[in-house]
């Protein structure tokens, strides 16, 4: 008599497992908010300039891998195709921020969707 107990409470923890993965599953691929163009995505070069209500938002990383700029036409179009890819994924505003090292010049991306900047996104994206 313990035995169909013990196989009906595996099968019923397996179901439950299962049920969660699916349920967790559909949620991460539903986005949290809409698509915005590229020319919509607002830059921040400076954190203390973002406003207090925002959420962070994953930007997806770039098809090839990291981004290497050598000229003001390649850092124009990887900027373009950075905003695309964050927009794509609901991003509002990026925050930029640029360090120097010698003759290196790294930059940290952090993608956000702000309220505020959404209305404006909303605005540019729909000319």
């Amino acid at each position: 008599m313990v035995r169909p107990i013990s196989v009906a409470r595996v099968f019923f923890v397996a179901a439950a497992l299962a049920g969660f993965a699916v349920r967790a599953g559909a949620q991460t691929a539903k986005p949290r908010h809409p698509a915005v163009c590229a020319e919509g995505v607002r830059i921040y070069e400076d954190r203390a300039k973002l406003p207090v209500q925002r959420d962070s938002i994953a930007i997806p990383p770039p098809p090839g891998g990291q981004v290497r700029v050598n000229s003001p036409e390649e850092a124009e179009a990887a900027e373009l195709a950075l905003r695309a890819r964050a927009g794509a994924a609901g991003v509002t505003s990026l925050l930029i921020l640029t360090e120097t090292d010698n003759d290196t010049v790294r930059k940290s991306v952090t993608g956000f969707f702000i309220a505020a900047d959404s209305v404006r996104a909303v605005g540019i994206c729909k000319k």
